[in-house]
């Protein structure tokens, strides 16, 4: 079900369905229940998506997934540990949701970690701030939280100075800037209230500097100022290190600094090119080298993404050629290297790049220090930015926006492995679709298949939207468009495949109650095989297939020598040939918005009997009598079921609620799902158990409250 749809309710007590067309973006009907707390919560098998998932359909071996996605994979967090020399994942807790965006190496293996995530998983701590031991496990004697974003820190010795935007740490009031101990996170005295947000920290030779929009320099006891120290920058500050008995600043410039006084070193001169605004992000001081990595076209005349540099004089290295590239992200962060960290003869590059060491890269690479030739080490890929590398004992922490492991790009449609729910390596679309998914063995299509229906209370016709609507058909092992398959349709009101035939509704006029409707059927290579306009006339609310027919439903003027003399009718039930059935007698008190089959049953949603409460019903495939037998439980009088779906024993019936219902009697069953009941959008049945498709409301992804995310589930029965 791609959007929400409203309801109306005509007089005489035929109803009629008014849906208001929803931009691509608008999201499912809201859920009343609970979601998930963490991903952790998740079935195990489970793969997310950075957007909703609104569909699944199984096709043989597969389960194709439809949604407003861009990637699909496993849950990983923000955070992971890497072996340092081979790139394989060691232990690493998983954090809920959220960003990290600075590590610190502990000194003994471990590391500690900063940015916006949510830690009530560990022990009520609050978030932005955790200790991770070298063992992978969170260390519990460290109590430590800051309400907001923590975006830098430095370590000296048994204190843990750390820089954000926040407002507390440690339940104290500090602002932007606080130090707690190393060894169990308790606040110090050291304060110093910054107004602005502190991007950088470096400490050492008895004294803390911070970076904002200028540099100040601290007593890293008490945080005072040191009045010897004169900022030598205005702006924003991106970078700062020590080395060598220097200061070295980035911003839009780097520069040089004596670190007691702040006056400039007038030897070390580094411009930097590129669009405006761009910045050196990170400074790494090797001795003999110093790095320096950020997102600005030239750095000391060579590509800027990552520079070697003199650290006397700024030189830049020609020897040393990372190539390291890639196009800016769609929401406006710059493309570049945003971390770095040694490991003997290794440089670790995080940031967010394509391609690193002239071969192909996923927001992280390896590099040789001296060349930037690219290291033999299997790395992971990343969906999103990473902000940090912090190399400590035998590990790598890699830490950022990033929340999924090996994602797969796909635009919107996804093909996942209907046992192990791992996507199809093969399967890459670019084209996305809006509206619902139908499967044949040669075609993969997306296109509206509910309608809007008429509008009741329109004072003069036209009653309809006059629109043209894309079906768009992939290939079902590549992803990519078939266009051979897809068809423009003006004013459609429903498509459905029978076999490897596609089969689209259409309505002719816009300007009575009860339209003309035209079906045209297509063939398996896309060419038309016949086209007939349906005898009844009507709005068809939705087309869906039944034992080799079709079955329209929605609200349609009657035949009486087909349907026993009533005036309405709420569905048809016709060959692929337009042949009515004349058996089948649809007098249901009420319009009809979804149905759907299993064998010798239809259940039906919509608007019936007289309390006018959206309901399901159960009828005869054969002749739509009601089975009188199947009594769901009263739903919620504002519960709007829009959806059904036969599973075997039960059925799931969708809208405000969610319900699974005994296909017999209608009774409301145990959630077979394992409480995400209230999460699913579609859901389908494979061997040994159910996949569902869910999508998930105000996740902390990116240290932002505001992001839709979906999962493709599996549970066995």
């Amino acid at each position: 079900m791609p959007a929400a749809m409203a309801l109306t309710l005509t007089a005489a007590g035929t109803g009629s369905l008014h849906a208001a067309t929803p931009p691509p973006s608008a999201v499912p009907v809201i859920k009343v229940g609970p979601r998930p707390a963490t991903f952790a919560d998740l079935p195990a098998t489970s793969v997310v998506a950075d957007e909703a998932v609104h569909e699944v359909v199984r096709s043989g071996d597969r389960i194709y997934a439809y949604g407003n996605f861009d990637h699909i994979g496993r849950y990983s967090g923000p955070g992971r540990v890497l072996d340092a020399t081979t790139g394989a994942d060691l232990p690493a807790p998983v954090l809920p949701d959220g960003q990290v965006s600075v590590s610190v190496s502990d000194g003994s293996g471990g590391w500690y970690v900063g940015g916006d995530f949510d830690q009530d998983s560990y022990g009520g701590v609050e978030g932005g701030l955790q200790h991770v031991l070298a063992d992978g496990s969170v260390d519990p004697a460290f109590d430590a939280g800051a309400d907001g974003l923590v975006s830098a820190m430095a370590l000296d010795g048994d204190t843990l100075y750390v820089g954000g935007l926040f407002q507390h740490v440690d339940g104290t009031p500090r602002q932007n800037l606080a130090a707690v101990s190393a060894v169990d996170g308790h606040l110090l005295a050291f304060s110093n209230d910054q107004s602005q947000r502190v991007r950088e920290i470096a400490a050492g030779d008895g004294s803390v500097y911070v970076g904002s929009d200028h540099v100040e320099a601290l007593d890293p006891t008490t945080g005072a100022e040191l009045d010897a120290f004169t900022t030598p920058v205005e702006g924003t500050v991106t970078a700062l290190t020590l080395g060598g008995g220097r200061l070295y600043i980035g911003t839009t410039r780097l520069i040089a600094a004596d670190p007691v006084t702040g006056d400039k070193d007038t030897d070390f001169d580094v411009d930097l090119d590129g669009p405006e605004g761009r910045h050196v992000d990170v400074l790494l001081y090797a001795g003999d080298t110093l790095y320096a990595g950020g997102d600005a076209g030239t750095v000391a005349g060579r590509p800027g993404r990552l520079v070697a540099l003199d650290p006397a004089t700024g030189a830049a290295d020609a020897s040393f050629d990372p190539q390291v590239d890639g196009p800016d992200l769609q929401d406006g962060t710059p493309a570049g290297v945003y971390d770095l960290a040694l490991t003997g003869d290794r440089l670790w590059v995080g940031g967010t790049f394509g391609t690193a060491g002239g071969q192909p890269a996923g927001d992280l690479a390896v590099l040789d220090p001296a060349t930037g030739a690219a290291a033999n080490v299997d790395l992971p890929t990343f969906d999103y930015p990473v902000n940090a590398v912090e190399a400590s004992g035998s590990g790598v922490y890699v830490g950022g926006k990033f929340f999924l492991d090996e994602p797969a790009a796909s635009a919107g449609l996804a093909a996942l492995d209907a046992t192990t729910l791992e996507p199809v390596p093969s399967f890459h679309a670019t084209v996305p679709s809006y509206g619902e998914l139908a499967v044949t063995s040669n075609a993969v299509y997306i296109g509206w298949a509910h309608f809007n229906g008429y509008f009741p209370h329109t004072a003069n016709p036209p009653y309809y939207y006059d629109t043209t609507s894309t079906i768009r058909a992939y290939d079902p092992d590549t992803g990519a468009v078939d266009p051979d398959r897809t068809h423009r349709v003006p004013d459609l009101t429903g498509f459905t495949t029978v076999g490897d035939q596609l089969v689209v509704a259409r309505r002719l006029q816009d300007d009575v109650r009860f339209p003309q409707n035209r079906i045209t059927v297509y063939g398996a290579d896309g060419s038309k095989v016949k086209s007939f306009v349906l005898r009844p006339r009507g709005y068809i609310a939705y087309l869906t297939a039944v034992g080799g027919d079709l079955l329209a439903v929605g609200s349609f003027r009657g035949i009486p020598e087909v349907y026993r003399g009533t005036r309405l009718a709420a569905m048809v039930r016709f060959s692929t040939r337009g042949a009515i059935r004349r058996t089948f007698d649809s007098s249901i008190g009420g319009p009809v918005y979804d149905a759907s089959a299993a064998g010798r049953s239809i259940y039906a949603t919509g608007l019936f009997d007289h309390d006018y409460y959206p309901v399901v019903t159960k009828i005869d495939a054969s002749s739509a009598w009601n089975r009188m037998r199947f009594k769901p439980t009263t739903f919620p009088a504002n519960g709007v079921l829009l959806r059904t779906t036969p599973l075997g024993d039960t059925v799931w019936v969708s809208g405000g609620v969610n319900r699974f219902l005994d296909s017999t009697t209608g009774a409301v069953v145990p959630d077979p799902t394992g409480g995400h009941q209230e999460d699913v959008d579609s859901i389908t049945r494979v061997a040994g158990g159910l996949v569902f498709g869910s999508m998930q409301y105000g996740v902390n992804i990116h240290g932002s409250s505001w992001n839709n995310l979906g999962y493709v589930g599996r549970v066995a029965d």
